[in-house]
């Protein structure tokens, strides 16, 4: 049959409504009927008053029943602080001559010698009276006088009678006290019992907790049961890989979102010894978390977790001016560290100054040359480092490059410092070269075609013309005639002489394409978590269960030696 013991130590107290218990329930109702009462039938004309006078009273009221101070009522209080306030006092002395040199001894909850002798001695006579009170009932049942204890007990087999067990136990007991009275008087201290199972320990012992509960709970066993061997981390999610160093249960969680308090993944398994089991858990938020508990098949408990440094989330991008460079997955592993980068998204035009002559010749004029260039390749080169190891990997966007370095065992963060150096080709529209050339004195004829107006003109021509006859005489007439010459512009090339003393003559050469070349470094750093080399963790022996209390019935002679040494006799 099952057992339910209900619990009588709770002091909480029933509610009945919302936050209330019963009499609290009846001390508000009568409060509120005081209250109506005196807004009702109290001498006072203005009804003003006589509300404000209601709700103070009922204010009052509730506080008194409801309020707490210090888990105290606010009555007790009050009759607290009349009595303090009203009451006699006594001078204790000033505060320096209260205040401790030292502090008190700690108490010894633990009982001595002397009290459990005294124990033992009074549970012992108690069970000699109670048998002695059995005895003459059964002497009353059975017709016999009930001052039996005067004669001689008759002898029952081995055993002997009830006075020869009253002189023993008083001869034990005169005994233990010769030997208290001993030790008190040699002023040795008596030793203070070693904590163990049903030992109850001193209140200024860490383990006084051992006091509260029905067992001492096993001693730690030192010793790894789970380790990381390996743990990759991605954009979104990191695979962690377990080793179980002895056969375990194991439960894992991960953390994450707004303040890393989020749970975003439960899962158990039971692992054996030396197997491994791979978890793909989620990562979010600004700080995620891992935890691994175990529990192994002696009972004991423990567990790992991953946070902080040793997962590198989010993982670091690198933007610059000409690319972006960033780390999309890192992983350790026992004694190397892998990862992968990745470079895209560059630019295809920037301004950049390319050094061009612009001048030449008499004079020369050369300088950096701000004109807007086209990207045309983009390539470079990535230098990951961890403690003493180096390597250095070609990393041409668009695509993406691998590193491995070989890192010592046995730490606990391994950092990552990663420089990327990218070199972009560049070409633009040159200006035009301007050579200058010196020419000694000369002359020069030079023919310049000149426009020019020729404005237009009208005259009227006359003469007289002589007209021979046929008669052989000659007659004169007189014929004109009007001319008109328009106006308009007219092309004249004139011969000009020049002379030089000397001059400089310039020629401007168009020119094609103008190539030149950025370079940009880019770092960044990172941290990733690892663990201590595998070993295998050996067990201690457990120890041999006690086995379970069988009854075994007495055999006669063993009941007859029983019932002899504890003055019993048989009632039939």
């Amino acid at each position: 049959m099952r057992e339910h013991e209900v619990p009588t130590h709770v002091q909480a107290e029933d509610k009945v409504l919302l936050w209330f218990t019963f009499p609290q329930i009846v001390a508000v109702t009568a409060v509120g009927a005081l209250a109506y009462g005196i807004y009702t039938y109290a001498p006072i004309p203005s009804s003003e008053v006589r509300i404000a006078l209601a709700i103070a009273f009922a204010l009052v009221g509730i506080a008194a029943i409801v309020g707490r101070v210090g888990c105290r009522r606010l009555p007790l209080v009050a009759a607290d602080l009349l009595q303090y306030r009203l009451g006699g006092r006594i001078y204790a002395g000033l505060p320096a001559e209260l205040a401790r040199s030292e502090p008190p001894a700690p108490l010894d909850d633990s009982p001595g010698l002397i009290q459990q002798m005294t124990e033992k001695a009074r549970h012992r006579l108690r069970r000699l009276r109670r048998g002695s009170k059995r005895r003459r009932g059964r002497e009353r049942r059975n017709g016999r006088r009930p001052l039996r204890w005067l004669r001689r007990p008759r002898e029952r087999g081995k055993g002997d009678g009830g006075h020869a067990a009253m002189r023993r136990m008083a001869l034990l007991a005169a005994l233990a006290l010769f030997t208290l009275t001993a030790v008190a008087a040699s002023g040795t201290p008596t030793p203070e019992p070693t904590p163990g199972p049903g030992t109850p320990y001193p209140q200024d012992s860490p383990d006084r907790w051992r006091n509260e509960v029905d067992f001492d709970p096993p001693e730690p066993v030192p010793g790894r049961r789970l380790y990381i061997e390996s743990l990759a981390v991605f954009e979104d999610r990191a695979t962690v890989t377990l080793r179980a160093a002895t056969d375990i249960d194991l439960t894992v969680q991960a953390f994450g979102g707004p303040g890393g308090r989020e749970m975003g993944f439960w899962g158990a398994a039971s692992v054996r010894a030396g197997r491994s089991v791979f978890y793909t858990l989620p990562l979010s938020g600004d700080a995620p978390s891992f935890t691994f508990a175990w529990v192994d098949a002696s009972g004991l408990a423990g567990g790992l977790s991953l946070e902080g440094d040793q997962l590198p989330h989010p993982l670091p991008i690198m933007e610059g001016e000409l690319c972006d460079a960033r780390v999309t997955q890192v992983r350790w592993s026992p004694g190397s560290l892998t990862g992968m980068l990745e470079a895209g998204e560059c630019i295809e035009r920037i301004e950049h100054p390319i050094d061009l002559t612009l001048v030449q010749g008499e004079a020369h004029i050369a300088g950096p040359l701000v004109m807007k260039t086209r990207v045309t390749d983009v390539h470079g080169s990535v230098t990951v480092s961890s403690g003493d190891a180096t390597t250095t990997v070609n990393l041409d966007p668009p695509g993406s490059a691998a590193f491995q370095l070989s890192v010592p065992p046995g730490q606990r963060l391994h950092e990552l410092s990663i420089e990327a150096v990218m070199e972009a080709s560049l070409r633009g529209n040159a200006p035009p070269l301007v050579t200058l050339t010196l020419i000694p004195e000369r002359e020069e004829i030079r023919l310049v075609p000149v426009e020019v107006w020729r404005p237009g003109t009208s005259d009227v021509v006359r003469e007289t013309v002589t007209v021979r006859n046929e008669d052989g005489t000659s007659s004169s007439h007189e014929v004109s005639a009007r001319l008109s010459i328009p106006g308009e512009f007219i092309t004249v090339v004139p011969q000009v002489l020049i002379k030089h003393p000397e001059f400089i003559l310039g020629t401007v050469d168009p020119r094609g394409s103008a190539y030149g070349s950025r370079e940009e470094k880019l770092l960044m750093a990172l941290t990733i978590g690892a663990d201590a080399p595998y070993s295998p963790f050996t067990p201690p022996p457990q120890p041999t269960p006690t086995p379970p209390p069988v009854q075994t019935p007495l055999t006669e002679d063993e009941a007859n030696w029983l019932f002899g040494f504890l003055g019993w006799e048989w009632p039939w």
